[in-house]
């Protein structure tokens, strides 16, 4: 394999694994964790959704989501509620508890982005974006 393609992957994984390590840090007094503030994020910007929606908005299996909805259930950042329509589905929403740490989570993305973006202009870092974003649909495609 080319280096150039090592060196990139190596690049992508530490700054995944360091985004990880942030964010439970940031979060740990919350108690909530890298693996499901992502959730909330989504449920704040769109109040109600199920679990296969957010299954496919992040390409996760259902079975590592209903864990962390589960975990977030039971802290009390999310409720559950039966589809009245169609007893197999639920509706989620985030509580106020939720709501309350609404800020918190959104600036400590901010700081991330903030702290990895300091010597990249917007218009790079748009660029980056788009190009993992092309990468990571083109990897989709291929394994599904």
């Amino acid at each position: 394999m080319n280096n150039i393609y090592e060196e990139f992957g190596r690049w992508v994984s530490i700054l995944y694994r360091q985004f990880q390590i942030f964010i439970n840090k940031e979060l740990k007094d919350l108690e909530i964790t890298s693996g499901e503030y992502i959730y909330l994020i989504k449920l704040y910007e769109n109040k109600e959704l199920t679990q296969e929606d957010l299954a496919e908005i992040y390409y996760i299996d259902k079975a590592a989501i209903t864990r962390s909805l589960r975990s977030l259930e039971d802290k009390g950042y999310i409720k559950r509620i039966k589809n009245p329509r169609d007893k197999r589905y639920y509706s989620i929403q985030v509580t106020e508890k939720a709501l309350k740490v609404k800020d918190r989570i959104y600036n400590a993305l901010k700081t991330w982005d903030d702290l990895i973006s300091l010597d990249v202009n917007a218009e790079e870092f748009k660029m980056i974006s788009t190009i993992l974003e092309n990468m990571s649909m083109k990897a989709l495609n291929r394994n599904e």
